[in-house]
């Protein structure tokens, strides 16, 4: 039954591939925002079985082509993160998804993995996976990665906040200077003061309303 199952998964997956690529040549993996999920049969199905295969079989099963399909269709699914979520409620095979997710080409499931992986409760050594997705040279990754360390690593969270906010290498720099607040704010850290004084130093609207927000908090 789970070699019937897992062609079955590849099957669809080569059958929204091919749906996606006729009606959606546009799209790749940096753009796809993960709106797939209305009125798509292909994308019903292909979902179906991602879940029946976590729901019914233990991830001592996986294999390289199995695992790469999975991250696949997690990464499609990127608007709302659904399939992690499930996912994380059967630990080995978030474990093991998540130990592959990291050197993946699948963009979208990086930074999902990288966002779920402060919700997860399990005893493994994958929160350490972490400092890899924080280190990984993708400003969003990146990003979600330092807001799961405030749950496993607060200890690191300050080193990692200030890198954040010096380091003006991404074009989307307010949004790593607002993850820095947050994460200081996040940990109640003796430099938040400072940060949110450096703030409104910026000419950055949304980090400014962060920063108020906090201020107000600390009154």
């Amino acid at each position: 039954m789970f070699q019937k199952d897992v062609k079955s998964l590849n099957k669809y997956i080569k059958a929204f591939q091919k749906f996606q690529k006729r009606y959606y040549p546009h799209i790749t993996e940096e753009n796809d925002n993960g709106e797939w999920e209305i009125g798509i049969d292909q994308w019903d199905r292909m979902c179906s079985a991602y879940l029946k295969i976590i729901e019914n079989y233990n991830a001592e099963c996986a294999t390289e082509p199995l695992i790469n399909d999975m991250l696949y269709v997690i990464a499609r699914d990127s608007e709302c993160s659904h399939l992690l979520v499930e996912t994380l409620k059967y630990s080995d095979w978030f474990e093991v998804l998540c130990r592959h997710s990291v050197k993946t080409d699948y963009y979208n499931a990086r930074w999902q993995f990288a966002e779920q992986l402060g919700k997860y409760q399990g005893k493994s050594d994958i929160k350490n996976l972490l400092f890899q997705f924080i280190e990984s040279g993708d400003e969003y990754t990146e990003r979600m990665a330092l807001h799961s360390l405030c749950e496993h690593f607060p200890e690191r969270v300050e080193e990692y906040a200030v890198k954040f906010w010096e380091r003006n290498i991404y074009k989307e720099d307010e949004y790593q200077k607002i993850m820095a607040l947050y994460a200081l704010h996040k940990i109640q850290s003796p430099l938040l003061n400072e940060y949110i004084l450096k703030s409104y130093k910026t000419d950055y609207g949304y980090l400014k309303g962060w920063a108020e927000e906090y201020a107000k908090e600390a009154e």
